[in-house]
Protein backbone atom coordinates (compact mmCIF):
# COMPACT_ATOMS: atom_id res chain seq x y z
CA UNK A 1 0.00 0.00 0.00
CA UNK A 2 1.25 3.44 -0.91
CA UNK A 3 0.68 6.97 1.00
CA UNK A 4 2.42 8.51 -2.10
CA UNK A 5 0.58 11.65 -3.16
CA UNK A 6 0.02 13.25 -6.63
CA UNK A 7 3.24 14.90 -7.98
CA UNK A 8 2.21 18.19 -8.34
CA UNK A 9 4.09 20.22 -11.42
CA UNK A 10 3.63 24.23 -10.97
CA UNK A 11 4.63 26.53 -13.81
CA UNK A 12 5.33 30.42 -13.04
CA UNK A 13 6.45 32.96 -15.70
CA UNK A 14 6.32 37.02 -15.53
CA UNK A 15 7.82 40.06 -15.89
CA UNK A 16 10.71 41.24 -13.39
CA UNK A 17 10.84 44.61 -12.07
CA UNK A 18 11.99 47.07 -14.20
CA UNK A 19 15.42 48.07 -13.21
CA UNK A 20 16.53 44.82 -12.09
CA UNK A 21 20.14 45.14 -12.40
CA UNK A 22 21.84 41.92 -13.96
CA UNK A 23 23.60 41.30 -10.69
CA UNK A 24 20.15 41.39 -8.86
CA UNK A 25 18.67 39.11 -11.45
CA UNK A 26 19.63 35.72 -9.23
CA UNK A 27 17.98 36.86 -6.07
CA UNK A 28 14.90 38.12 -7.81
CA UNK A 29 14.20 35.17 -9.86
CA UNK A 30 14.77 33.21 -6.25
CA UNK A 31 11.82 35.37 -4.69
CA UNK A 32 9.20 34.24 -7.58
CA UNK A 33 10.34 30.89 -6.89
CA UNK A 34 9.96 31.17 -3.27
CA UNK A 35 6.43 33.03 -3.82
CA UNK A 36 5.69 30.03 -5.87
CA UNK A 37 6.57 27.32 -3.29
CA UNK A 38 4.82 29.37 -0.86
CA UNK A 39 1.64 29.32 -2.46
CA UNK A 40 1.42 25.68 -3.14
CA UNK A 41 2.76 24.51 0.47
CA UNK A 42 -0.35 24.40 2.05
CA UNK A 43 -1.33 21.73 -0.42
CA UNK A 44 1.15 19.69 0.87
CA UNK A 45 1.61 20.32 4.62
CA UNK A 46 -1.07 17.17 5.15
CA UNK A 47 1.48 14.81 3.31
CA UNK A 48 4.48 15.98 4.82
CA UNK A 49 6.19 13.71 7.87
CA UNK A 50 7.05 16.55 9.81
CA UNK A 51 6.02 19.84 8.63
CA UNK A 52 8.21 22.43 8.12
CA UNK A 53 8.30 25.38 6.62
CA UNK A 54 9.65 26.30 3.45
CA UNK A 55 13.39 27.85 3.06
CA UNK A 56 13.35 31.46 2.69
CA UNK A 57 14.00 33.42 -0.53
CA UNK A 58 18.00 34.01 0.81
CA UNK A 59 18.02 30.24 1.45
CA UNK A 60 16.50 29.41 -2.13
CA UNK A 61 18.88 31.78 -3.51
CA UNK A 62 22.01 30.11 -2.42
CA UNK A 63 20.06 26.74 -3.74
CA UNK A 64 19.91 27.97 -7.25
CA UNK A 65 23.62 26.91 -9.20
CA UNK A 66 23.87 27.84 -12.66
CA UNK A 67 22.21 25.65 -15.65
CA UNK A 68 23.19 25.97 -19.26
CA UNK A 69 20.66 26.51 -21.81
CA UNK A 70 20.71 22.96 -23.71
CA UNK A 71 20.83 21.14 -19.86
CA UNK A 72 17.85 23.79 -18.62
CA UNK A 73 15.47 21.88 -21.54
CA UNK A 74 16.52 18.68 -20.51
CA UNK A 75 15.77 19.06 -17.02
CA UNK A 76 12.26 20.94 -17.65
CA UNK A 77 11.52 18.17 -20.00
CA UNK A 78 11.88 15.58 -17.43
CA UNK A 79 10.26 17.49 -14.66
CA UNK A 80 7.28 18.21 -17.00
CA UNK A 81 7.38 14.72 -18.36
CA UNK A 82 8.39 12.31 -15.21
CA UNK A 83 7.58 12.45 -11.48
CA UNK A 84 10.18 12.94 -9.31
CA UNK A 85 8.99 10.30 -6.98
CA UNK A 86 8.74 6.92 -9.68
CA UNK A 87 10.62 8.11 -12.76
CA UNK A 88 8.35 4.90 -14.34
CA UNK A 89 5.34 7.44 -13.74
CA UNK A 90 4.39 9.27 -17.14
CA UNK A 91 3.50 12.58 -16.26
CA UNK A 92 2.87 13.67 -19.86
CA UNK A 93 4.38 13.19 -23.55
CA UNK A 94 7.81 13.52 -23.14
CA UNK A 95 7.58 14.89 -27.12
CA UNK A 96 5.64 17.39 -26.43
CA UNK A 97 6.94 18.49 -23.06
CA UNK A 98 10.36 18.93 -24.88
CA UNK A 99 8.52 21.04 -27.55
CA UNK A 100 6.93 23.36 -24.70
CA UNK A 101 9.91 24.03 -23.03
CA UNK A 102 12.17 24.70 -25.84
CA UNK A 103 9.38 27.28 -26.66
CA UNK A 104 10.31 28.49 -23.75
CA UNK A 105 14.41 28.66 -23.62
CA UNK A 106 14.18 30.23 -27.02
CA UNK A 107 11.23 33.23 -26.18
CA UNK A 108 14.12 33.77 -23.04
CA UNK A 109 16.16 34.00 -25.87
CA UNK A 110 20.42 33.13 -25.78
CA UNK A 111 21.09 35.86 -22.89
CA UNK A 112 18.94 34.37 -20.57
CA UNK A 113 20.81 32.84 -17.17
CA UNK A 114 19.39 29.29 -16.18
CA UNK A 115 19.25 28.40 -12.71
CA UNK A 116 18.63 25.25 -10.69
CA UNK A 117 18.49 23.56 -7.18
CA UNK A 118 20.42 20.49 -8.35
CA UNK A 119 23.87 19.88 -8.57
CA UNK A 120 26.71 18.04 -9.24
CA UNK A 121 26.44 14.08 -9.15
CA UNK A 122 22.63 14.39 -8.65
CA UNK A 123 22.74 16.47 -5.74
CA UNK A 124 19.58 18.28 -4.73
CA UNK A 125 19.27 21.53 -2.53
CA UNK A 126 15.94 21.83 -1.31
CA UNK A 127 13.53 24.88 -1.93
CA UNK A 128 10.43 23.32 -0.50
CA UNK A 129 9.79 21.61 2.98
CA UNK A 130 8.93 18.40 0.73
CA UNK A 131 11.19 15.07 0.42
CA UNK A 132 11.15 15.98 -3.10
CA UNK A 133 11.41 18.90 -5.09
CA UNK A 134 13.37 20.05 -8.28
CA UNK A 135 13.41 23.36 -9.78
CA UNK A 136 14.36 25.10 -13.38
CA UNK A 137 14.46 28.66 -13.20
CA UNK A 138 15.52 30.82 -15.87
CA UNK A 139 15.63 34.82 -16.84
CA UNK A 140 16.74 37.00 -19.79
CA UNK A 141 16.34 40.32 -17.30
CA UNK A 142 13.16 41.68 -18.43
CA UNK A 143 11.49 38.55 -18.26
CA UNK A 144 11.24 35.15 -15.67
CA UNK A 145 10.02 31.47 -16.71
CA UNK A 146 10.32 28.48 -13.34
CA UNK A 147 8.81 25.22 -13.79
CA UNK A 148 9.01 23.60 -10.25
CA UNK A 149 7.69 19.77 -9.09
CA UNK A 150 7.26 19.22 -5.63
CA UNK A 151 6.12 15.02 -4.77
CA UNK A 152 5.75 13.19 -1.42
CA UNK A 153 6.45 10.02 -0.63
Amino acid sequence: MSLRNEPLVCVRYGRLPDGTAPDHRLRSVAGHVHGLVAEVHPLWERYLATVGVPPTASQVEACLKPLAADEAVEMMTALAAEDLVSSDEVLMNREIAHHMVTRIVRWLGPGATWWTNHGDLGSSHPVSACTFDSVVAGSDGEYFAILLQLGED
